[in-house]
């Protein structure tokens, strides 16, 4: 029951009429039975391990609650690392032990062996983890009923892919449950938002590159690095128009919820576009693991060391395989470099005052997440090395018909001794001409997002503005819509 789906549309809709024509007093009850039952459309069996979960943990936090100790707060960690190791990560560490050891026990495991990965494990553990933690670290702070934390974790905009929530994004919320005109208008805007970057650049751009991605070595360099391009823009468009839909959902039941982008193309440093990417992620990871670790307290090695590790375990968190633990590696290694040029060697690397370098450094911030978005999106290890290695020997065919022009056809056909085809003759990819209009449109949420100043003087023009846009938004998706598939990081 994806949001951009008619069994969503449905279920909202009785929601939402249901939800405020019920007294106040009923309200928390009602959400709670929504997000239930939003769970269970996905698996009636995982909805009773979802359930089992959060009561196991409103349990272990009235623990921590009445007695902070360290033991309590490692078994709460201990526990619901298990739970997301052994749906999430079941099967890759079986792959690791198959490719050290060989035996073919680890080879046939997943043949017997079949585990399904519950709906929202991944965030709904951290959410969790960051309970149990901050009342570890401040225990003062009053009690929250069961009926509360089950609807925390349980509340269903979230539950597809977050944001990751904590205590203060949520709680103070369930005392401001009341229709809200100004909460309707932005929601009907984010919400408009989500749709089309969803629905009309991230749909396309998936049906664009899906055909390099399956058979990388059958395309040239230059078509390799633009899936990589394209790839960026898809993944933006699709997680933050489903972020934008999550925040929609929220307001117009009247809960605000955290944003996780503020324009991170418009990034000028690896930390910066990381202060704008998945916040909620970038923050959880920040707080719990990499000051934990002693975050820059502990001199400059351990300093990279720390980024290097968060970064490697944020890519392992997003999936069960070598690539993404490469993307996340990656990563590490940028923002410890810059790290050392910057603050090490003085170097000024980041541009404050000069538009053409600050255009020219987001230019290469946004390239260098390009790369990676090619680890990100290859299927798997050995996909992910014919990707790159295509990038550095895949010539494009203009070489070839060079070369034919220059009356080197031997040369071509030499090559066909150690290829069944000429290694000059590759695919290229298709619809390029969409790139154009597609980064002009990521331009434009970029603005939405990084300048929402400008945009706020129009608000008093909600009452006419939002129903054209409205109208507008139906016509687009109604002509113009492709069948792209999940959300991206519904997998996740």
């Amino acid at each position: 029951m994806l949001f951009n789906s008619i069994p969503f549309l449905v279920f909202f809709s009785i929601v939402y009429l249901f939800y405020w024509g019920i007294p106040k007093g009923y309200r928390k009850n009602f959400l709670l039975l929504a997000g239930i039952s939003f769970y269970a459309y996905f698996s009636i069996s995982l909805t009773f391990h979802f359930l089992s979960v959060i009561a196991i943990n409103y349990f272990l936090y009235r623990k921590i609650k009445d007695n902070p100790t360290k033991f309590m707060i490692s078994v709460t960690v201990t526990l619901n690392l298990l739970n997301l190791g052994v749906f999430k990560y079941f099967y890759f560490f079986n792959r690791v032990l198959a490719d050290i050891t060989g035996y073919p026990f680890f080879q046939n495991i997943p043949n017997f062996v079949h585990i399904v990965l519950p709906l929202a494990v991944s965030f709904y553990s951290f959410q969790v983890i960051a309970a149990a933690i901050d009342t570890y670290r401040d225990a003062s702070k009053p009690i929250v009923t069961i009926r509360d934390y089950f609807l925390f974790v349980a509340f269903f905009p979230v539950l597809i892919a977050g944001p990751i929530m904590r205590f203060e994004n949520f709680l103070p919320n369930l005392e401001k449950l009341d229709p809200d005109k100004d909460k309707m208008y932005r929601a009907s805007y984010l919400l408009m938002l989500g749709l089309i970057k969803k629905v009309l650049v991230a749909d396309p751009m998936s049906i664009t590159i899906s055909p390099i991605f399956s058979n990388p070595s059958n395309y040239d360099s230059f078509s390799l690095v633009m899936a990589g391009i394209c790839y960026s823009i898809q993944v933006y468009c699709d997680f933050s128009g489903l972020t934008d839909m999550a925040r929609s959902i929220a307001l117009y039941l009247g809960f605000e919820i955290p944003e996780n982008f503020t324009g991170p193309f418009f990034s000028t440093s690896g930390r910066e576009l990381w202060r704008r990417w998945h916040i909620t992620l970038s923050f959880w990871l920040r707080d719990y693991i990499y000051f934990p670790l002693g975050g820059s307290r502990l001199g400059e090695a351990r300093t990279y060391f720390n980024l290097i590790v968060i970064m490697t375990l944020g890519g392992f968190w997003h999936g069960a395989d070598y690539t993404f633990i490469c993307w996340g590696f990656y990563w590490g290694v940028i923002l410890a470099g810059e790290r050392f040029l910057e603050d090490g060697l003085g170097w000024k690397l980041t541009p404050t005052k000069s538009l053409p370098l600050i255009v020219l450094k987001a230019f290469i911030v946004f390239f260098l997440f390009s790369i990676s978005g090619l680890m990100f999106r290859s299927n798997n290890a050995t996909s992910m090395v014919d990707l790159f290695i295509g990038i550095f020997t895949h010539f494009p065919h203009t070489l070839e018909h060079f070369l034919q022009s220059q009356n080197n056809e031997w040369l071509i056909s030499a090559t066909t001794l150690i290829s069944k085809d000429s290694l000059f003759s590759f695919s290229n990819i298709e619809n390029l001409e969409r790139v154009s209009y597609m980064s002009v449109a990521l331009f434009l949420f970029h603005h939405f997002q990084y300048f929402p100043e400008y945009w706020a003087k129009f608000r008093k023009y909600d009452a006419y503005i939002a129903p054209v846009c409205g109208v507008i938004t139906i016509f687009l998706l109604a002509t113009l819509s492709q069948d792209g598939g999940d959300f991206i990081y519904y997998k996740f």
